[in-house]
């Protein structure tokens, strides 16, 4: 007979009974529990793993053990077995710490039966790995990944020349969903004197493949790609500083929302030297590529990110990609070699509307003439509608253009240095933005930058282009100056003069 749980977290050092666990309409599954924070031996984490099962009914690793303690990996353990595991820290409000130590604390391996994998509500750190996945590496195409309430914390993988590498924290070959989750001090790194490779890609996360993906409510915070390279000509580095996703194949959808990704990059250093070169790999926060699928980023926040095209982010030979970008804040991304916020090359069918670009910036500080501080245009068709370019660098211009069917409409720019191929007497050059806000929390996920009362974003936008929700997921349009009429604003946030009355003192 199974115990109540309350009994069950009171006993210590002994695997207890594996018991069925009711829920209606489901397959009851079975449960495991870690009711110690020993590295081996019965009631380990190590023990639990060796105790799955390769059968199609659901199995649990639950944790039932003193709060405060943590668990220390001392060798490898066994791999995920079975159709559905769930790994949950529910149990101990979150508090479970699973410390790899040098080692990966979950694998499913490329032959295995697992068809979803659940990691939810713990902290995984330090596992390592040469290859893919320094704490998780899910290798089987065909296997649903799941990360829900997960924080992931200086995972590395290590280059190894003769295969790629992925993933610092986390690698998915197949599906993958990500929620409310925290990514921070992840790497790519070298293994030894020099990478010889550029083929190391997402310091943080890296899923590639035929499948969906979902990134949301998540923060990517200080993570990268680091090389020893003395590759001929030039140091280099792989891409993707915190999120690195290739998925080929017109089925193929990746959603980024809700999101914040911050200090996060690429960088290399010539062996012999004794400086880094920050910004030689594309995509400072994330890497997007596909042959032919879709790519929704909404309702996100880039700050302090570098990269060598995109600071934030780079859709590099994205061929028949469609790519939608929209109530995005861009803040203080450099693009070393282009694109502080935003880099098309060789890409796709786009739409960016409703963004908020600020302060972002392309080259090296001090020489002028550098290309694209907020975004680089090479694409087959964008529509580019209702965004704010503050571009702060007098060294690049805010945007820059080379190829591709663009159609522009009721942007807002700082300055007059965004060569588009056609006309648009609807968008503004404003001059200095000195009405726009500081990154602030205005309610859900993400910072905005608010624009002051009486600025021409407030009610400035084109209501055909607009999205149906803001940064913080308000319905758009809404009546921002108060004459009455609701009109789309320029940005990610949308004002309303109910708003600006109690913010003026009128509470």
């Amino acid at each position: 007979m199974c115990m109540p749980s309350i009994f069950r977290h009171i006993l210590r050092g002994v695997i207890l009974s594996i018991c069925p666990v009711s829920f209606a309409g489901a397959a009851s599954p079975i449960v495991i529990w870690v009711t110690n924070s020993g590295n081996t031996g019965p009631g380990s984490f190590a023990a639990a793993l060796a105790q799955l099962q390769p059968i199609t009914t659901p199995q649990e690793i639950r944790f039932a053990y003193p709060s405060g303690q943590v668990i220390y990996l001392n060798g490898p353990v066994a791999p995920i077995i079975g159709s559905d595991v769930r790994v949950d820290g529910a149990d101990m409000f979150g508090n479970v710490v699973i410390d790899g130590a040098g080692w990966t604390p979950a694998t499913v391996a490329a032959g295995s039966d697992t068809a979803k994998l659940t990691i939810a509500n713990l902290t995984l750190r330090r596992g390592q790995l040469i290859g893919r996945g320094g704490c998780v590496s899910v290798l089987k195409s065909t296997t649903i990944t799941v990360l829900d309430h997960a924080t992931f914390t200086e995972c590395k993988v290590f280059v190894d020349t003769t295969h790629p590498v992925r993933g610092g924290a986390v690698y998915a070959a197949g599906a993958l969903t990500v929620t409310d989750s925290l990514f921070e001090r992840n790497e790519v790194l070298t293994l030894g004197t020099s990478a010889e490779t550029t083929d190391a890609h997402g310091g943080a996360l890296s899923s590639e493949g035929s499948h969906n993906v979902t990134i949301a409510r998540s923060t990517f915070r200080d993570n990268r790609v680091y090389l020893f390279n003395s590759l001929p000509s030039f140091c280099s580095s792989g891409v993707g500083g915190a999120v690195h996703l290739y998925l080929p194949g017109a089925g193929s959808l990746a959603t980024i929302i809700d999101s914040s990704f911050a200090g996060n990059y690429t960088a290399c250093r010539r062996p012999g030297t004794g400086y880094d070169l920050v910004g030689t790999g594309d995509g400072g926060a994330a890497s997007l590529n596909s042959d032919a699928g879709t790519f929704d980023v909404e309702r996100n926040f880039f700050e302090n990110n570098t990269g060598l095209r995109g600071g934030a982010l780079a859709f590099i030979n994205a061929g028949q990609s469609n790519v939608t970008i929209l109530n995005n804040t861009f803040r203080s991304n450099r693009g070393v070699a282009s694109s502080g916020g935003v880099g098309f090359v060789n890409c796709c069918y786009a739409k960016m509307n409703n963004n908020t670009f600020s302060a972002n910036r392309s080259g090296v500080d001090g020489f002028a003439n550098q290309y694209g501080g907020a975004f680089t245009i090479n694409v087959g068709t964008l529509e580019l509608a209702n965004n704010i370019i503050n571009n702060t660098s007098t060294d690049s211009p805010g945007c820059a253009y080379s190829f591709g069917q663009v159609t522009s409409s009721h942007n807002l720019y700082s300055d007059a240095v965004c060569p588009l191929p056609n006309a648009d007497a609807s968008s503004w050059v404003t001059g200095p933005m000195s009405w726009l806000g500081a990154p602030t929390m205005l309610g859900q996920y993400v910072p905005v930058m608010p624009p002051a009362y009486g600025s021409p974003a407030i009610d400035g936008g084109d209501d055909a282009k607009c999205p149906l929700y803001d940064a913080r997921g308000i319905v758009r349009p809404l009546d921002g100056n108060g004459d009455g009429i609701s009109h789309c604003d320029v940005g990610a946030l949308e004002s309303s003069y109910v708003d600006r009355v109690f913010k003026n003192g009128f509470e």
